[in-house]
């Protein structure tokens, strides 16, 4: 699925990690050595975990296992800073995926140094089998999941890192070590899709990948929810279908341009070999299996390649990575939903667009500031599905003086026409924020870009007068991590940060002035924090906030809990 991975990127603005605060300085004492006592509870029953292992990593490595009623001791240990893990089976761990995993809490120890609670979130499990039309199972298929880091902009955020599984010989498929949470599963057939040769038929048949409840794309799938510790049984049963293929015409270039196509399928890119003949504008596919496409069609001229960009001011490095190394001049898509061959597809290729971007009040002598308190890119996001790339970065407006002074001149080259989202990060604790952002009469912190005709430039205003937001998480009184969420008017959508911080203390930096709506949620809840049924649902843990200009302000939020 490689056109969703550089959603991840774009995530980064409103996904971030809070900084630690669970080690705090305290007065080192010679009569030690010291004994360190604690206990490894399950964190959702509160229950004691007997026979975890428990790692101390620090002063020097040493490991226990708990006793029946969950507690552990290490002694003979100096005072100072010390760091401790635990595991088990079952338990999510670092190698897991999704928020809840086992992360290592470091304590200060000294005389007296009160019992440590470490806490582990059991595994959440899919498991089921895939079959055929006749109950038979299907051995060798992929399972893939994408957890929902949330489901507003899902375009544009996308689903994570996938875990994957393989059928065994009677179909079946087991994914653990999964947090809780909402994830969309498809099923995809091994290389080929298992294709055979149809009786008395030259047309070779097979499967077509499958998204959980039949879903046509992945912007519209189910997804499935996990509970902690729980399993999910997930069956799939497929169809052996006749396959298909694609022919047509590519009219609207130049001779000599390089002419590429590329078939987009619901469930991710195909890549089937595509055959051109750039003589008379024709082209074949392979056969393919049949379902949703979107087949891309550009012309790019090979007379003047553009370059990545690279400046560098005042000891202030920015770079801007060109998505590819020469832009479409022309573009067509097509949607189809090919359930029989089609022989007679036109692609007409029209101009793309070129789409100024002027950055103002950027910090252009910044020798004293740390380069990552900065934002490091800017992209345009399509908002539509089968888009021929997902995402789009600038190139300096003159490729021959990349150095700057004052405002940013730069440019989104060959952009097909269509709907855009611009999307400015990492953002994360910065030391500036986006005042505004606009082309024309468009509010780009609202709305999106419609993109065809002539495009006023993308006007960007930077202020370097950002506030600071920062806390605890509470549980029924006990400090608890989780994810703090930020609404404002002034933008369309949240921003947002996972701690995983046990002191549930967070930080939230770089954040525009302005009126905020804040709460804390569980990982697990996956809400739309845009929909104000939710907001009803957990008006109590609700709080408001008006931050001015290099305000630092400080809130404890009550952890809104899956059951609201």
């Amino acid at each position: 699925m490689p056109r969703f991975i550089p959603t991840i990127l774009f995530a980064a603005q409103f996904l971030f990690f809070a900084y630690g605060t669970s080690a705090q300085s305290l007065p080192l004492s010679s009569s030690c050595p010291c004994t360190l006592q604690g206990s490894v509870v399950d964190s959702v029953s509160g229950q004691p975990v007997p026979h975890a292992l428990v790692r101390l990593a620090a002063p020097s490595p040493r490991a226990a296992l708990t006793d029946s009623e969950g507690k552990f001791q290490f002694e003979n240990l100096p005072a100072g800073l010390v760091t401790l893990e635990a595991e088990k089976p079952g338990y999510l761990s670092r190698d897991s995926i999704g928020p809840n995993l086992s992360l290592p809490v470091s304590v200060q120890l000294a005389p007296n140094s009160p019992p440590v609670t470490l806490k582990l979130t059991p595994e959440s499990i899919i498991f089921g089998q895939v079959t055929d039309e006749r109950g038979e199972p299907l051995e060798g298929f992929t399972l893939s999941i994408w957890s929902h880091i949330f489901n507003t902009n899902l375009s544009e955020v996308g689903m994570g890192s996938p875990f994957s599984a393989h059928t065994d010989d009677q179909g079946k498929f087991r994914i653990a070590k999964l947090s809780p949470g909402s994830y969309i599963l498809l099923v995809n057939p091994p290389e080929g899709g298992a294709q055979k040769l149809l009786a008395k038929s030259s047309v070779p048949s097979g499967y077509a990948p499958f998204i959980y409840s039949g879903a046509n794309d992945l912007f519209s799938a189910t997804a499935v929810r996990l509970l902690p510790g729980k399993s999910q049984q997930v069956n799939f049963s497929l169809k052996r279908e006749p396959f298909v293929r694609l022919s047509g015409t590519v009219s609207g270039y130049n001779p000599g341009d390089q002419v590429t196509l590329t078939l987009w399928a619901a469930a991710g890119v195909q890549d089937p070999h595509i055959v051109f003949d750039p003589a008379n504008g024709s082209f074949r596919t392979d056969w393919i299996p049949p379902g949703p496409y979107t087949l891309i069609a550009q012309a790019t001229s090979t007379a003047s390649p553009e370059a990545s960009a690279l400046a560098s001011q005042s000891g202030l490095v920015l770079q801007f990575v060109q998505a590819r190394e020469s832009s479409p001049h022309s573009f067509a898509s097509q949607q189809i939903n090919a359930g029989s061959s089609i022989s007679d597809m036109r692609m007409v290729l029209q101009p793309t667009v070129n789409v100024p971007l002027i950055v103002h009040g950027f910090p252009s002598n910044h020798s004293d500031e740390r380069p990552n308190l900065l934002p490091r890119f800017f992209a345009l996001v399509p908002k539509s599905p089968g888009a021929s790339s997902p995402e789009y970065f600038p190139g300096w407006e003159n490729p021959e003086d990349t150095h700057f002074s004052g405002d940013l001149r730069m440019v989104f080259s060959g952009i097909p026409p269509g709907t855009y989202e611009l999307v400015i990060g990492p953002l994360s604790n910065a030391s500036v924020y986006v005042e505004s952002a606009s082309s024309g009469s468009t509010n780009l912190l609202r709305e999106n870009l419609p993109l065809s005709g002539s495009i006023p430039p993308i006007d960007v205003v930077f202020r370097d007068d950002p506030a600071i937001l920062s806390g605890f998480i509470y549980s029924g009184g006990t400090p608890a991590p989780g994810v703090v969420v930020l609404l404002s008017d002034s933008r369309s959508k949240p921003t947002m940060l996972s701690t995983f911080d046990r002191t549930g203390a967070f930080r939230i930096a770089g954040l525009a002035p302005g009126s905020y709506r804040v709460f804390a949620t569980v990982p697990a809840v996956n809400p739309d924090y845009l929909d104000p049924a939710f907001w009803q649902k957990i008006s109590s843990k609700i709080q408001e906030i008006t931050l001015s200009p290099k305000q630092s302000a400080s809130l404890n939020l009550e952890l809104a809990t899956v059951e609201e």
